[in-house]
């Protein structure tokens, strides 16, 4: 079983955003990070499934800003660290392996961008009320 400090570290999340994504009181989070008590083990059980860092059978890559993406090549889909996954169609062997972190940063930054325009869209339409049709 890992600490809980090296499970939020491997999601470069903040200890206010990792504990948001879990419902964990951030209170609660620090006193488990400075082990001034434990986490009961069905929440670090839980919390170790629903992050991809910590599966055998993902290859993992580092992009250029330091975020940590996942390879599940059998099923063909790529994950980050925050547990959002993409499926792909085309098979990945024969792909340079050095290109394909490049390949998967790429994809997760366009990714990001169409989920902040989405949300810009839904903020400008409560506020405008336009229809497009």
């Amino acid at each position: 079983m890992h600490h809980i400090k090296e499970l939020r570290a491997s999601t470069n999340l903040s200890q206010s955003e990792f504990a948001d994504m879990f419902g964990i009181p951030l209170s609660t989070l620090r006193k488990w990070e400075q082990n001034q008590s434990a986490p009961p083990a069905y929440v670090m059980n839980f919390i170790e499934k629903s992050l991809p860092s910590f599966k055998k059978e993902y290859s993992m890559y580092k992009g250029k800003n330091g975020q940590l993406y996942y390879l599940d090549a059998a099923n063909r889909k790529v994950g980050d660290a925050l547990g959002n996954w993409i499926s792909f169609n085309e098979d990945i062997i024969g792909v340079m392996e050095e290109n394909i972190g490049i390949y998967i940063e790429r994809l997760f930054l366009k990714y990001y961008q169409a989920i902040d325009e989405f949300n810009d869209d839904l903020k400008f339409d409560k506020i405008e009320k336009i229809s497009w049709r």
